[in-house]
C-alpha cells in the first residue's frame, strides 16, 4: 500500500503561482505526470482531479487549459474520427479534460486540442482543417499570449506548437499534405479531408529537439521552473517563444534540425 506523499493541490497551485500564473490566464499544459511522484490522493484519477481542480482554483472562472487531444495513429487507417469519443493519445489527464463538461475539441482527426475554461470556444472550435497554421487553436493561443506549462518534463520536449512556427516560416523541409479521412458528424460517417504539415520523407532530418530555441537568449532569460514533488513544472509565454523561434529561423531556416540536410527532394 503507497504511504508516502511526494505533493499535494496546494503544492500545485502554489507551484503555479510562483511562475506567474494567475487568473484569467490561458494555459496550455501537456507533459509526464507521473513523474512528479505520488500525489495525495494515492490515486490515478484522484492525481488528475487535483491537477485540474488546482490550475482551475489558479486562472479562476475567467482562465483557459488546454491540452494536446491528439490521435495521430489514425492517420492512412479506415478508423473513423468521433469528436466525442476517439481518446487522447496524450497521456490520461488531457484525456480527464477531453471529458470534461464543458471542454470544446477542435474537429482534426489527427491533431485536436481540446479546452476547457472561459475560452475554451473561442480556441478549439469553429477552426480550419489544418492542424497548424491559420485559424488554428494554435494561432489563436498566440493571439491571447498563453502559457505553455510543461509538466515533469523539460519544456523543449513538449512544444509541439514549434511545428505551427515551423508552417508560419514556411520551412522547406515539409510539405501541406491532405488526408481523406473518416468523420463521425451528426451521427454518420462521412469522407472529408484534412491537413499536416509533413516532412519530406525522402530528407535526411536530424531534429535537434528544440534544443537551439530554448538556448536563445530570449528563452534562457524566460523560461521559469519550480519544483513540485519530484519534478519540476516549466512555464514560458508562447509569443516569446515564437520571437524566439523566428529569430532564429530567420538566421538559419534549418534552426530545427541538428544540421541541415544533404537530401534535398524540394530543391530544384
Amino acid at each position: 500500500m503507497i504511504s508516502k506523499t511526494h505533493y499535494t493541490n496546494k503544492d500545485i497551485s502554489e507551484g503555479l503561482a510562483q511562475l506567474g500564473i494567475g487568473s484569467s490566464d490561458t494555459v496550455y499544459l501537456t507533459g509526464d505526470f507521473g513523474n512528479l511522484g505520488f500525489h495525495e490522493s494515492k490515486t490515478k484519477l484522484g492525481t488528475l482531479q487535483g491537477f485540474h481542480e488546482s490550475l482551475a482554483s489558479v486562472i479562476g472562472e475567467t482562465g483557459t487549459m488546454i491540452v494536446p487531444t491528439h490521435s495521430f495513429s489514425l492517420c492512412n487507417t479506415d478508423i473513423p474520427f468521433d469528436l466525442e469519443n476517439t481518446p487522447s493519445q496524450r497521456g490520461a489527464f488531457t484525456d480527464y479534460v477531453r471529458k470534461l463538461p464543458g471542454a470544446v475539441r477542435q474537429f482534426h482527426p489527427f491533431g485536436s486540442l481540446t479546452a476547457w475554461g472561459k475560452q475554451a470556444e473561442s480556441v478549439t472550435g469553429n477552426t480550419s482543417r489544418h492542424a497548424y497554421g491559420p485559424n488554428t487553436p494554435y494561432e489563436r493561443l498566440l493571439a491571447c499570449d498563453a502559457w505553455g506549462l510543461s509538466v515533469a518534463m523539460p519544456p523543449q520536449l513538449t512544444c509541439s506548437i514549434v511545428h505551427h512556427m515551423e508552417m508560419t516560416m514556411a520551412v522547406p523541409y515539409r510539405y501541406t499534405k491532405e488526408f481523406l479521412h473518416p468523420v463521425v458528424r451528426d451521427g454518420k460517417i462521412s469522407i472529408e479531408p484534412f491537413y499536416l504539415f509533413v516532412t519530406y520523407l525522402e530528407a535526411d532530418l536530424e531534429r535537434d529537439r528544440n534544443e537551439k530555441f530554448f538556448q536563445h537568449p530570449l528563452m534562457q532569460e524566460h523560461v521559469r521552473k519550480v519544483q513540485v514533488g519530484m519534478n519540476h513544472l516549466y512555464a514560458y509565454r508562447m509569443r516569446t517563444f515564437e520571437q524566439a523561434v523566428r529569430d532564429s529561423m530567420t538566421k538559419d531556416i534549418y534552426a530545427w534540425l541538428r544540421r541541415p540536410p544533404v537530401q534535398r527532394p524540394y530543391q530544384r
